[in-house]
């Protein structure tokens, strides 16, 4: 997506799971897009972040629209709520694995957030 290199950076988030095994922080959708929308802001700068003010503003705004509206749609970010799993219960993420809970949770999340980050692109906002 975006044309971001897939080599190296696809494992940027790789060990992210189930908000790193506990489900009690942000859905990792949300801070895997996070990512993802800092490289596509920063893509062919030489530097860090601070040295771009407006493409650093892009990505700050990209962010905030994004959690914005997945709050409005959704009313929450943590992964257990959203999720109905507790990742750190190994017998709750057994039974999740087995039911493929994600279907009807993560995958209903991961089409909001890919759709909005690709609109978010469309409109030129990063």
């Amino acid at each position: 997506m975006w044309d971001l290199p897939l080599n190296g950076y696809s494992w940027a988030t790789g060990g992210y799971m189930g908000a790193v095994s506990s489900g009690q922080t942000t859905c990792g959708l949300l801070v895997g897009s996070s990512v993802a929308i800092g490289l596509r802001c920063g893509q062919g700068m030489d530097g860090v972040p601070e040295e771009y003010e407006g493409d650093r503003n892009s990505a700050v705004q990209a962010v905030g629209e994004l959690y914005r509206d997945f709050l409005k749609e959704f009313d929450r970010t943590d992964c257990k709520t959203l999720s109905y799993c507790d990742f750190s219960d190994s017998t709750y993420l057994q039974q999740w694995v087995q039911d493929k809970g994600w279907k009807s949770t993560c995958d209903v999340y991961l089409k909001f957030v890919m759709n909005k980050c690709i609109e978010m692109a469309e409109e030129g906002k990063m």
